[in-house]
């Protein structure tokens, strides 16, 4: 009874839950030191545990930029064009520790830098009053995420996983195009039109392959007696691919619809549309040259979206409709598949708000009325189903208050 306490309510049920102070007070836990009882030496020097101590890793990330801007505001064709030109310099400095799956797990510290300079132009020229060109031009970055840094690993031998990270991982590189034309024709009204291109040259990969434990250079002793060194193992760790072109337009309209009596101009529509096309590099192996060249992961080639809402300042209402395509979700596949990815989806979602006073309104929510499952597969020519979940229809109402 030391050791926890129960949760008393009005309804025919009840709860014990654990003290855990009481429990870390009578293992001593904390000590840092053998504490006498069987399996309770909590040494740092005495613990065997490779994989769990895998699990424990430390990234100092240093970054140091400056950079050079100039803007500009001139006339062209007797018409305004304004922007800006200039370049970013960003040297980045990384220590990852981490500890691979030894006996007792070993320590290991890498350090990694990088530099990178990266210019850019920005042009918006007032072609008319209601009609604005715009072109943009850039050499971007982006670093890679502190959780795949890490020099250390976890091996799992009884699902026969091994997952490592790489801390000499270079950051997204790529070089980036836009051009795009915006036509105002009435108030809080858009039409648009935009195309881009992006050449991106350096990729990070989350790559699963399976290949037998004996290659991965991690000492025999971590397996089970019993286990042979050649079993084989599912690998998993970050690596730099060459990337690839990725280029699409975007079509954008947005109305307000002003000019109708009544409360009917209290209404308005939002419509977006957007193609996009990828050939990026995947790598096979991280220890070969081999690639496939497919879509880039968690981008749909086609997706639109619909909106349309009324406001009037106190009463508010929107429903919108969203689609998008089959998208691709890991490339290469586990388990000799090609490709793994997600269906095509089509979801309608609604909400409401009542202003009773500027403080105090009503809400009402909801979401995913055309019930969508989420449907995943594996393998371009198979099309194997991997998952089905349903979720079901979501609503919600509630009140906001603003102090």
């Amino acid at each position: 009874a030391g050791f926890g306490s129960g949760i008393v309510s009005n309804v025919p049920s009840g709860w014990l839950i654990p003290d855990l102070d009481k429990l870390a007070q009578l293992f001593n836990i904390y000590c840092n030191c053998n504490t006498g009882v069987p399996g309770g030496d909590f040494s740092l020097a005495s613990i065997t545990n490779g994989n769990a101590r895998g699990n424990n890793r430390a990234v100092v990330e240093e970054d140091t930029a400056g950079y050079l801007q100039m803007d500009f505001d001139v006339d062209l064709m007797d018409r305004p064009l304004r922007g800006n030109v200039g370049v970013r310099y960003a040297k980045t400095d990384i220590k990852a520790t981490g500890y691979l799956a030894t006996a007792g797990g070993t320590e290991v510290t890498v350090d990694n830098s990088y530099k990178d300079w990266l210019p850019s132009l920005n042009v918006a020229w007032n072609f008319t009053d209601e009609l604005i060109f715009r072109f943009g031009a850039a050499k971007v970055m982006a670093r890679p995420q502190l959780a795949n840094l890490s020099p250390g690993g976890t091996v799992n031998t009884t699902l026969r996983t091994i997952t490592t990270g790489n801390p000499l991982l270079e950051p997204f590189r790529a070089k980036t195009y836009d051009v795009s034309a915006e036509w105002y024709f009435a108030e809080d009204s858009l039409l648009s039109a935009a195309y881009f291109y992006k050449d991106i040259g350096t990729y990070i990969q989350n790559l699963r392959e399976t290949r037998p434990y004996n290659t991965t250079g991690l000492p025999d002793s971590l397996l089970p007696t019993g286990m042979p060194n050649d079993t084989p193992f599912e690998i998993t760790s970050a690596v730099n691919t060459p990337g690839g072109p990725l280029k699409g337009f975007e079509l954008n309209y947005q109305q307000a619809f002003r000019s109708l009596p009544s409360f009917w101009s209290n209404f308005g529509t939002l419509l977006n549309y957007t193609h996009v096309e990828s050939e990026i590099s995947y790598a096979i192996s991280p220890t070969s040259n081999t690639y496939v060249i497919d879509n880039l992961v968690n981008l749909s080639p086609d997706a639109y979206n619909a909106t349309l809402y009324y406001d009037d300042g106190k009463f508010s209402a929107r429903v919108s409709g969203s689609y998008r395509d089959d998208y691709l979700q890991r490339v290469p596949g586990q388990n000799g598949n090609d490709v793994e990815g997600k269906r095509n989806t089509f979801n309608i979602d609604f909400s409401t708000s009542y202003d009773f006073t500027d403080n105090l309104s009503f809400t009402v929510e909801g979401i995913n009325l055309t019930d969508e499952f989420n449907d995943q597969f594996v393998d371009s020519v198979g099309d194997r189903p991997s998952v089905y979940h349903h979720t079901g229809r979501q609503f919600y109402a509630g009140f906001r208050y603003k102090f």
